[in-house]
């Protein structure tokens, strides 16, 4: 049996961050806490302005700003203890990936009795989430309309570990997706997102799990994202390429809230819990290294990814078209200025062994993995990412 979620109501256009007291109203929210960070609150007015909206509404609203990058589980205990003493009836995330996975956190700690440690993992979430409104600023991923909350846990040796929690009880009531939140990202942050959803739609698209519905949505953001991430990162300013990537990347999230990811997150997740690698930096790193591994277990799918992201295809057999996806990726990190090798985000060759074992442990994505892995595979793929195989 194969179901499709995602949050009841999705908003999308120009200036419709606008709109977010009227959709707090249409939610019966009356006292809301913003789930934001401090970078965007001092350094654009995108905090400002949503406050106001959801002031002009008649709604009380506080902030809670203080979310970091690959935010730690304390963050969300932080949150959800500020949020607590308004006793709100909704949750306003507003920026990347980070705030928003912190709201989502904040909005279920808040409506169950059961501690966040035993959340983690598939449904166990056991009642939903305080209503939430979810806005992005960055086009990448796509947590606004995904059930899935990722964070960082300190181990007691001083080791990070990334953990996550799915649950259709996390999803947003209301997801409001406005380019213009996203027009200032800064180029780094458009590449590495922008990286982010990529990896979301390929990796769905070639899943195990990948439905009707989310093959088409997937397929159609790799086409945005191969025309328009290059215009997004060299000219911010560029409305048009930023339109079309918070669409591409809202398509990549639906489509892998509900058809799943496999191998470059179960190695990225790995990476950013050892190394403190960014999430969409370590995507995209890895990418063209796993879809050279996959390639072989669904070739006809890899041809069709390197047509959506421009390659010239025609005349060739279908292996050699499948090999021109990979290879369009690899350029596409060079020419967006990311990281392309393991050396480049300080992850020594003595480290593969344990990388390649921490990715292996995270079967819950590899499962979705077009062509099986081992622990040897996955060692082989970080190889790769070394320069010590190619």
């Amino acid at each position: 049996m194969q179901r499709f979620q995602c949050p009841a109501n999705i908003v999308t256009g120009d200036g419709t961050a606008g709109a977010v007291g009227a959709e707090a109203q249409a939610l019966r929210i009356a006292r809301a806490v913003l789930v934001t960070d401090k970078v965007l609150r001092a350094q654009t007015d995108s905090v400002s302005r949503v406050v106001a909206a959801v002031q002009a509404a008649g709604v009380a609203v506080e902030v809670f700003d203080d979310v970091e990058p690959d935010p730690l589980v304390a963050t969300a205990r932080r949150s959800a203890e500020f949020a607590r003493r308004l006793a709100p009836d909704g949750i306003i995330g507003l920026g990347g990936g980070s705030p928003l996975d912190i709201a989502k956190a904040t909005a279920a700690i808040l409506a169950n009795d059961t501690p966040l440690d035993l959340m983690w993992g598939v449904g166990n979430i056991p009642k939903p989430a305080l209503p939430m409104i979810l806005l992005p600023t960055t086009a990448g991923t796509g947590s606004e309309v995904t059930p899935n909350c990722i964070l960082t846990d300190i181990k007691p040796d001083g080791g990070h570990m990334k953990k996550g929690i799915v649950s259709p009880h996390i999803l947003a009531r209301t997801a409001i997706v406005d380019p213009l939140l996203t027009a200032t990202a800064p180029p780094a942050v458009t590449a590495a997102t922008g990286m982010d959803a990529l990896t979301h739609a390929i990796e769905t698209y070639v899943s195990k799990s990948a439905q009707p519905l989310t093959m088409p949505l997937a397929l159609e953001a790799v086409h945005l994202i191969g025309k328009y991430l290059r215009r997004a990162v060299a000219n911010g300013s560029d409305l048009e390429a930023r339109r079309n990537m918070a669409n591409a990347s809202l398509l990549a999230g639906l489509a892998f809230a509900n058809g799943f990811l496999g191998a470059v997150h179960a190695i990225a997740m790995a990476m950013g819990g050892q190394f403190n690698v960014p999430h969409g930096i370590a995507n995209a790193l890895i990418l063209p290294y796993v879809m050279e591994f996959n390639e072989m277990a669904t070739t006809e799918k890899f041809a069709r990814i390197a047509a959506a992201l421009g390659e010239p295809i025609r005349g060739l057999s279908e292996r050699e078209a499948a090999r021109r996806a990979s290879a369009a990726v690899h350029q596409l990190v060079t020419d967006v200025g990311l990281p392309h090798v393991l050396a480049d985000v300080k992850i020594p060759e003595d480290r593969i062994p344990g990388l390649a074992e921490e990715s292996f442990g995270n079967q819950r994505l590899l499962k979705n993995n077009p062509r099986s892995a081992t622990v040897q595979d996955l060692t082989r793929i970080l190889e790769s990412a070394a320069g010590l195989t190619r």
